[in-house]
C-alpha cells in the first residue's frame, strides 16, 4: 500500500491558494489568499520556499509564462496541483476535519471569543 505524504499546515495552506486560485495561481497571488486565510500577514519569502519544496515533492507544477514590459521583462511562474498533490491535500483536509470534529464534540470545549478582523 502506497503512503501518500503528509503535509504540513502551511503546505495545506499553499496548496489550496492554488487550488482556489487555479488558473491565477502566481505567486503574489498565492501569497495573498494564504493571507486571507490565515487572517495574518504572513512571510513573502515563506511562499515562495514552500512552492518550490511541494514543486520538488512532486505535489505542484509550474508553468512560466512569456515575460513582460509590466514586470521589467521577468516572466510570471504559475503553479497548478498535480493529481498527487491533489490527492494530499484532500487527505490533509479530510484528516484535519476529522481532527475538528473530535475537538468540538470534546466535554468542555467551549469556542474561542471572535478575533477582531484585520484591515485590509
Amino acid at each position: 500500500m502506497d503512503l501518500t505524504p503528509s503535509l504540513g499546515q502551511f503546505e495545506q495552506m499553499v496548496m489550496t491558494a492554488v487550488k482556489a486560485l487555479q488558473d491565477d495561481a502566481y505567486g503574489w497571488q498565492v501569497y495573498s489568499k494564504v493571507c486571507e486565510m490565515a487572517d495574518r500577514e504572513m512571510n513573502l519569502g515563506s511562499v515562495y520556499v514552500t512552492l518550490e519544496r511541494l514543486r520538488k515533492k512532486g505535489m505542484i507544477s509550474v508553468k512560466v509564462a512569456a515575460s513582460g514590459p509590466e514586470r521589467g521583462g521577468k516572466p510570471r511562474r504559475f503553479y497548478s496541483l498535480r493529481p498527487e498533490g491533489l490527492q494530499a491535500l484532500r487527505e490533509s483536509v479530510e484528516t484535519g476535519t476529522r481532527i475538528s470534529d473530535t475537538f468540538w464534540s470534546s466535554e468542555k470545549c467551549d469556542p474561542l471569543p471572535a478575533k477582531p478582523r484585520r484591515n485590509g
